[in-house]
């Protein structure tokens, strides 16, 4: 079974779920834009199916989510005529066009250089406190989990293995998940400078 909000999902009205698919947002790995939409298209489609609200005021919350993003000056633009990183803006204005209660991310970093992949960090971060959701970011990237992750569960082969915190993480008594962790030579080297840091403490109390 699948609960929300203690309801089975599968024995769940039409309407119902309806209104739980409103109130979730959505960021798909490869931003999953309609090609032949323009970028305002992209962000009101959500609103065309599920709000209420007359076509100026579907255009004026896309709108809004646009600017949100950074990119007030795109709307007219195709996908084929922007870049990776602001496909992904675009994808994360849509997401959160109908003002969901969650927000789930797959691997919302893939395909971007470091830097814009930071960007795309600090604003799914922003956005989250803005409107005050709740994110869920499914992703192998540990700089992204370090960035951003406050409650992190760790899945290995279907099942829950972990679950902590940042900073609980780099010390996790896990065999698997220290594998995964630490298997970048960056968080070895990372690993290495905090053991030395605390003995270096160990040793100054002696």
């Amino acid at each position: 079974e699948v609960l929300y909000g203690g309801n089975d999902f599968l024995k769940m009205r039409k309407r119902d779920i309806k209104k739980l698919r409103k109130d979730m947002g959505m960021l798909f790995q490869g931003s999953a834009l309609f090609d032949s939409k323009t970028v305002l298209e992209n962000v009101s489609f959500p609103l065309d199916i599920f709000s209420r609200k007359n076509k100026r005021e579907r255009i004026k919350r896309a709108v809004f989510c646009l600017e949100r993003v950074g990119l007030d000056e795109a709307h007219n633009l195709y996908p084929s005529e922007i870049s990776g990183g602001m496909m992904k803006r675009v994808a994360i204005a849509r997401a959160i066009a109908l003002n969901p209660h969650y927000l789930f991310c797959d691997e919302p970093n893939s395909g971007l250089d470091p830097k814009t992949s930071q960007l795309i960090d600090e604003l799914i971060n922003d956005i989250t406190k803005d409107f005050g959701m709740t994110t869920i970011v499914v992703t192998h990237d540990m700089n992204s989990i370090m960035n951003i992750g406050d409650h992190i569960v760790y899945i290995h082969e279907g099942k829950k293995e972990w679950e902590g915190s940042k900073a609980e993480i780099m010390n996790a008594d896990n065999e698997s998940l220290n594998e995964f962790v630490f298997a970048s030579d960056l968080f070895k080297k990372v690993k290495e400078a905090q053991n030395l840091e605390d003995q270096e403490k160990l040793d100054a109390l002696k």
